[in-house]
Formats: structure tokens, C-alpha cells, sequence
């Protein structure tokens, strides 16, 4: 075979003969990924994980022995550089002496000084993800069966692909429509170590919509760093690219992943509403902070009035809406009516759970310059009443749905239990009957009980 041929077919691993087939598994290694942040870095784990398997190695759990490990960081917070750390450790806790690849944010971030302080083997920066093949037979080719010369520039070869057909160990797929952001907000890092806005063609995104279709997948997660700003070619808005996708493919239900308060638009509830059961009825709307002083400070295009009309919106255009939001606390300069605020905010009646954080001070923002900042022991108990105001708003939001049809998806098996933890259209946590779960489909739950943080019910 030509060179060109084998790079082909190491892509594309359905175009391989038997026999050749059985070369590329002779002395399969083994690679193992631990993914640390988003979705948008979960998507981009299983792109890399599809190049690596797509060239001969067999993927295991990151807890399992491997050849290579491959760890995709975070850097967005203190915790998450913890846990990238932690993560680090757990690889190298292994014994045949494995080599251990450490990709994305924290790399992009501050890369050097983890390799050299955490013996990392090879870093690899955010904008060199799609180009992990050629830098890890560069740097280990004694791990590739075939000879270096048969992977040079498959990165490169594979700009657009090999297109995602699953996701490890999930029932629901993610899918990335864009990259980067524009908006700079004071406290946050991300547009250092992700660059500026750029969105995904929309044939791409439909292309590996039907890839996953084809393997089974029913729900789709739509994913990138600024979601609400998608503007690519004829497609002018998210909403667009929703319709698009909708209108020629068949997938049963798309799902956004978080979006700012500003572009949740009429247009996109309107689109939302249309579509039924095709969206999923849940928005997860980052607030932020409830004081207007605050949210300046942060530097964020909306005040405290605008954020709950935007969500009374949303909850008058579609029915049943789940309403998530993220809340900082501790912001520099943050005081006890700050705070209050925050809480009139997030008690208003029209936000359903919380995901809440400890200010975390970002070398490189304009935030890190700031002082007035509230003693640890204030922000603790801050996040730990909010944390405690959100269970009660997830428990009242669960009980609302009793007497309602849920259409779930299984996510795992419980341990220890006769059941699968699933998670319904409007992001409930759901107990799915064991001779239902496990797969992909979308099942038909009529909801009897909530408790201990779950709806209960019977398939129907």
C-alpha cells in the first residue's frame, strides 16, 4: 500500500481488510483518557481517543493499566487545576512506566511548569489537539505498530475528521458547533487559553449528527465555549443552525449546553417551543452574581432585572423548562448585601438549581488586579448556603413533575440498586427500571414520587 492509502485506512478503520485489520491489533497498546471541565473538553477527548484507536491502540478505563495516558485539563479554576494535578498522579501511580500526555487549558495556560513539575511527558496546547497523532508518534513511535512515515501529518490529513460515530461509555453523545469567546469577562480565563470566537460549519456539525444517529444515539448535546454567538455562512444564529439540523436529520432530541442570558432571544424560544420534543426543554442560563455592582465588576452584558426577564421569557414560551444558572461567590469587592442580592435573585422563583463556585483568582485577569476580597471562611459559608437554597429549589422542581410523562435516557447503572440513573428532556435525574436502562433509547416514564433528589415512576 501506498503511504497515502494507510493513513487513509488508519482514519478510517472500516476501510481496513481482515488481514490488514489483524496487523494494525498485532501488539495493540493500550490508552486510557481522564477527561477534567466541560463538555466542550469532553468532545474534544472523544476526537482525540477516535484518532489513537482509529491508528491501532485499544482504549481502556483511566483506572486501568495502560501504555498511555492522555489527560485533558482544565484550567478555568483553582479546583480544576487540582484535579488535573490529581489526575496526573493517578497515571503515574501505575507501574510499567507509562507515558503521560497532558492536553488542553492548563497546558495552554501554564504547560511548561506542569511538566516540569509533575513529570508529564509530552504537553500538547489546545490549538495542537487536532494534531495529537503526529506529536505522539514524534515523540513515542515505539508505540505504533506501523513505522512513523505511515502517521506523519494525519492531523493535518484529518482537519475535519475522522467525524465522532460514538462516546465512550455514554448514551448521549456531545457534539462541538463552535470554539473561543469574545466576551472577556473580568474573572475569567478562558478566551487567554481558547482564543477567539469561531464556529463550526454547519454540514460538519449535520455530518457527525448522522454518524451518531447511525450508531444509535438519540440525543445530541450541542456544545462550545459561546454557544448563543454561532453565526456561520447562510446560518445567522443558533437558532438557525437548530432549524437546519432539525429539517434534515433525524435526530429525536438536540440539547444546548450552557448559554449566556443575552442570547436567549425570542427567536431561539420561539424555535424551542416549535420544535416540541425535539429540544429538550432545559436552558442552563449563567447569572453569575445578583448585584448589579457586582455583575459591572465582572464585567457581564446584563443587570439583575434583565436576567429574570429573560427567564420569566423563557419559562412562558416553553412548558415545563428547567432553568439552571451559575453563581460566583466571593467575587472581589463582593459584600453581605451583595450577597443578598444575589440570593432575591436565585429565590425568585424562576431558576430550578444552581451550580455554585468559589471566586478563584486567574493569573492574567483583569479580576486578579482586584483587592477588597471577602476572607475564605465568608465566601465557604456563602457557597454553602446557596448550595443548600439549591437542593431546595431542585426538590421543589422535582415534585412538579409528579403526575407528568418524563422522556428519559439512561446515563449508568446504580450501584447497589435494581435500577439506571437517567436524566429526562428538562435535566431531571430520573430512576430508569434495570430491564429498561442501559441503552440509548428514549424511554416513557409516567412520573409517581419524588425522593432523596430523584423522580421515581413507571415505564409506560
Amino acid at each position: 500500500m501506498s503511504d497515502n492509502s494507510d493513513r487513509r485506512r488508519c482514519l478510517f478503520p472500516s476501510l481496513l481488510s481482515d488481514s490488514t485489520a489483524a496487523y494494525y491489533n498485532t501488539g495493540m497498546k493500550k490508552v486510557a483518557f481522564d477527561t477534567i471541565g466541560c463538555r466542550l473538553n469532553q468532545y474534544e477527548t472523544e476526537r482525540m481517543a477516535s484518532r489513537l484507536v482509529s491508528c491501532g491502540f485499544r482504549r481502556v478505563a483511566f483506572d486501568e493499566p495502560a501504555d498511555l495516558y492522555v489527560i485533558n485539563t482544565c484550567t478555568v479554576t483553582g479546583r480544576a487545576d487540582a484535579s488535573c494535578r490529581r489526575s496526573i498522579s493517578r497515571a503515574g501511580r501505575h507501574n510499567g512506566n507509562p507515558r503521560i500526555v497532558l492536553v488542553g487549558c492548563m497546558v495552554t495556560s501554564d504547560g511548561e511548569a506542569a511538566a516540569n513539575q509533575y513529570g508529564v511527558d509530552l504537553i500538547i496546547s489546545n490549538s495542537e489537539k487536532e494534531n495529537i497523532v503526529s506529536l505522539i508518534t514524534s515523540k513515542f513511535s515505539d508505540l505504533f505498530v506501523e513505522e512513523q512515515s505511515h502517521y506523519d501529518n494525519v492531523g493535518d490529513d484529518a482537519r475535519t475528521g475522522p467525524l465522532l460515530t460514538e462516546f465512550y461509555q455514554h448514551n448521549r453523545a456531545w457534539v462541538k458547533i463552535g470554539d473561543g469567546c469574545n466576551q472577556n469577562c473580568s474573572y475569567c480565563i478562558v478566551p487567554s487559553v481558547r482564543g477567539r470566537l469561531i464556529n463550526r460549519p454547519p454540514d460538519e456539525i449535520l455530518s457527525e449528527i448522522n454518524n451518531l444517529i447511525a450508531n444509535g444515539y438519540r440525543e445530541v448535546v450541542l456544545t462550545a465555549v459561546h454557544i448563543g454567538q454561532y453565526n456561520h455562512g447562510n446560518l445567522k444564529s443558533l437558532a438557525g443552525l437548530l432549524k437546519f439540523i432539525l429539517s434534515v436529520s433525524d435526530i429525536s432530541r438536540l440539547r444546548l449546553s450552557s448559554i449566556e442570558p443575552q442570547e436567549v432571544n425570542p427567536e431561539l424560544l420561539d424555535t424551542m417551543a416549535e420544535a416540541g420534543s425535539r429540544v429538550c426543554r432545559h436552558l442552563h442560563i449563567p447569572l453569575q452574581s445578583g448585584s448589579d455592582k457586582i455583575l459591572k465588576m465582572m464585567k457581564r452584558p446584563y443587570n439583575s432585572e434583565k436576567y429574570l426577564e429573560i427567564a420569566q421569557k423563557a419559562r412562558k414560551a416553553v412548558d415545563n423548562i428547567i432553568i439552571g444558572a451559575d453563581v460566583i461567590v466571593g467575587f472581589p469587592g463582593e459584600t453581605e448585601d451583595d450577597f443578598i442580592q444575589t440570593m432575591s435573585v436565585v429565590k425568585s422563583g424562576l431558576i430550578d438549581y444552581l451550580h455554585v463556585f468559589s471566586y478563584s483568582n486567574r493569573k492574567g485577569t483583569e479580576a486578579s488586579s482586584l483587592v477588597n476580597r471577602a476572607h475564605p471562611t465568608i465566601i465557604k459559608e456563602r457557597n454553602k448556603i446557596l448550595h443548600r437554597i439549591s437542593a431546595e429549589l431542585y426538590e421543589k422542581a422535582l415534585q412538579k413533575q409528579i403526575g407528568s410523562v418524563a422522556m428519559a435516557i439512561s446515563e449508568h447503572k446504580a450501584n447497589g440498586k435494581n435500577h439506571h440513573w437517567g436524566i429526562t428532556d428538562n435535566y431531571l435525574k430520573i430512576a430508569i427500571p434495570s430491564d429498561f436502562g442501559g441503552t440509548k433509547e428514549i424511554i416513557r416514564i409516567k412520573i409517581a414520587n419524588s425522593t432523596d433528589k430523584y423522580l421515581t415512576g413507571q415505564v409506560v
